[in-house]
């Protein structure tokens, strides 16, 4: 596994050096190559731009090292489709993994070398002996979003030998594998299907524009569609491709931001190539076209994509060269009719020529944009802000935290956490799957048209960052914090003599404990902090929430709506992120309609482990403490909190 960085110029001017940028975390290989595809990263703050928008771009491959499990790993496979299927319009990919392990943490289904979007499904089973934990992940993707022509599909898995869940949990090894290739053809009347904003915010003065190439000449309809399927833009052309310039409004009149997904429907009407588009809505302009690369084999005149020729294909003798589809037509306009690289006037191969052309005479195209990191959003919906910590500075052997002295002055007094002795160093396991999980969130959040100003890892979050006002989770919406957690037993000096929570944060390769207490969250105005989710074991254990409660200490102001927690163990989960930002945003189910916040928080947690494979005896509680005015808040309309706070809990598991 790899960590592949990217940076725009070799010298940072303000620091001397080069800055790296992570484009690429625990990316596979395949024996001794790989290769991945450069989109940008738009799920980080600052974002990655695609490299079309950059002067320049460099690379830095990261060997991360042998896995913990390197006898032990977990293996994968794409089922379905099987090496040379054809695509057309929407392709559902199966892709199952397996491992002795306790954890899977999941798989993930490249095209080309660029990381789809999350499964839209996963089942989990076990096998009869209860050893054999099976995953199994369906994806879904838009094959009209690519150019007519073989495409390279590949998985990976990750597994994890425990969940790092109590303190003295022992140390907690990973294992990697990745899956053989799996060629495909996609074959479309529409393809190409590309969008000029990964996200689109008018406001901004941004328009988005809509194009797409088709295998024949076409009469053409895009309709633009809110989340109701209400049809808010039309319009209609002819040619061999087409350019929408949208503006997000309908027909001047001002929409509201959400998601608008785009619709593509065309028919083949015989005409010559060079037809123009027509149409009033529609513009002619040209196609938005990106370099490609081309080869020309020895002792051949012709040109094809080099993308055509499989991975490991022995190129050398090759003329390899970069150009844009409508340089490779005037290159090769001179050619006779039955010349095998014969292009249409739209930049696309004609269907002889490559292959990959469709010959149906009409094409609905499902809905787009569904390939990362184009989002069908319009506006900005709010900010978020991430900060999270792996215990993986030490390796696999996590962190270890001293003992928290409580009465000034008082030898030997220290906060005795849970059953533990008090007096002794507590070491707390690693979590890398915590990576996976804040970036599965914060994908989706964007998704959605929420920015992500705020996203700290490691050594990025500074504990005095989480003490008082001045956090920076209080300069955004809603704050996710993933940490370890614990509870204390002891009444805590230092904090009006109440019980309560204790979360582990590191510097470098050691660990301290910061109290709940410390916390002072909320912030006002439209982008004030309202909502706030601590993903730590115990981090509302009802106890301890009582206690501080009846003492008066609050980790919270006036403009805080309510926590998001948990009153027992937690576990790690890809799964129930997703579904906990899709339920707040979106819905549970094919039809817009959002679940307030908190029922997100629940059920998208329900849904994430029924059936999960977790350790015996396990259970899972969750819980939201929050002002009671606020508690049935969505992301779409909220209420200011009144001052009275109330704190409920649900069973998650078993």
């Amino acid at each position: 596994m790899y960590e592949i960085d990217e940076a725009d110029s070799v010298i940072d001017a303000s620091i001397g050096t080069t800055t790296w940028n992570l484009l690429y975390n625990n990316y596979p290989s395949q024996g001794t190559n790989t290769f991945w595809l450069d989109t940008g990263n738009y799920n980080l703050s600052p974002q990655i731009l695609n490299p079309k928008d950059m002067a320049m771009r460099f690379y830095r491959i990261v060997d991360l090292g042998q896995d913990g499990l390197a006898s032990d790993e977990p293996t994968v496979a794409i089922l379905s489709p099987t090496n040379g299927t054809p695509a057309v319009g929407e392709l559902s990919v199966t892709v199952i993994a397996t491992t002795d392990q306790p954890i899977l943490s999941g798989t993930k289904l490249y095209v080309d070398g660029q990381e789809m979007q999350m499964a839209d499904s996963t089942t989990n089973f076990t096998d009869e002996t209860g050893v054999t934990n099976y995953e199994m992940d369906t994806y879904s993707i838009n094959t009209c979003e690519w150019l007519n022509r073989t495409h390279v599909l590949f998985a990976s898995a990750e597994c994890e030998s425990g969940y790092a869940v109590e303190p003295n949990s022992g140390v907690v090894a990973s294992g990697h594998s990745v899956s053989p290739f799996v060629s495909v053809l996609f074959s479309n009347l529409v393809e190409g299907i590309s969008f000029s904003q990964p996200s689109f915010d008018p406001s901004s003065g941004q328009t988005q524009k809509v194009s797409a190439v088709f295998a024949a000449n076409c009469n053409w309809t895009l309709n633009i569609e809110d989340v109701n399927s209400n049809v808010v833009q039309t319009a209609t052309g002819s040619g061999t491709s087409m350019l929408y310039n949208w503006d997000g409004t309908d027909n001047g009149t001002n929409l509201p931001n959400g998601l608008y997904y785009y619709y593509i429907s065309t028919a083949t009407n015989g005409e010559s190539p060079g037809a123009m588009l027509s149409g009033s809505t529609s513009s002619l302009a040209v196609h938005s076209e990106s370099p490609e690369l081309w080869a020309v084999a020895p002792d051949s005149e012709n040109v094809v994509p080099l993308a055509i020729y499989p991975q490991g294909f022995d190129t050398n003798g090759f003329t390899i060269f970069s150009a844009t589809p409508s340089e490779i037509e005037t290159l090769t306009a001179s050619s006779s009719s039955e010349s095998s690289v014969a292009m249409d006037s739209g930049g696309s191969f004609s269907p002889d020529a490559s292959g990959g052309g469709s010959s149906a005479a009409s094409q609905n195209s499902p809905a787009s944009p569904q390939r990362p990191p184009n989002n069908p959003v319009r506006g900005l919906a709010g900010t978020f802000g991430i900060a999270y910590d792996t215990y993986s500075a030490n390796g696999t052997n996590g962190v270890s935290v001293p003992p928290l002295p409580n009465v000034p002055g008082i030898p030997g007094s220290y906060i005795q956490m849970e059953s533990f002795s008090a007096s002794s160093g507590l070491p707390y396991g690693p979590r890398p799957q915590h990576t996976a999980e804040t970036t599965i969130f914060a994908s989706q959040m964007q998704h959605f048209g929420w920015s992500n100003p705020l996203n700290e890892a490691d050594g990025q979050l500074s504990i005095s960052s989480l003490r008082g006002s001045g956090t920076p989770f209080n300069n955004v919406s809603m704050g996710v914090l993933i940490l370890h957690g614990t509870y204390g037993n002891t009444q805590d000096y230092m904090a009006g003599l109440c019980k309560q929570m204790y979360f582990v944060v590191t510097s470098g390769g050691s660990g301290q404990y910061l109290r709940f207490s410390e916390m002072n969250l909320g912030g006002s105005g439209t982008n004030g902090l309202k909502w706030m989710m601590i993903d730590a074991c115990h981090s509302l254990y009802h106890v301890n929430c009582s206690s501080m409660n009846s003492m008066g200490i609050y980790p919270y102001n006036s403009n805080l709506h309510f926590i998001m927690g948990a009153d027992t163990d937690t576990y790690t989960s890809t799964r129930r992120w997703w579904n906990f930002a899709t339920y707040m945003n979106y819905g549970r189910h094919t039809f817009y309609s959002p679940y307030t916040i908190r029922n997100a928080y629940y059920q998208g947690n329900i849904d994430a482990f029924q059936g999960a494979n977790l350790p015996e005896g396990a259970t899972i509680t969750l819980a939201v403490a929050g002002d009671s005015a606020c508690l049935d808040d969505t992301l779409q309309t909220n209420t200011p909190p009144s001052g009275s706070w109330q704190y409920t809990s649900q069973p998650i598991f078993p």
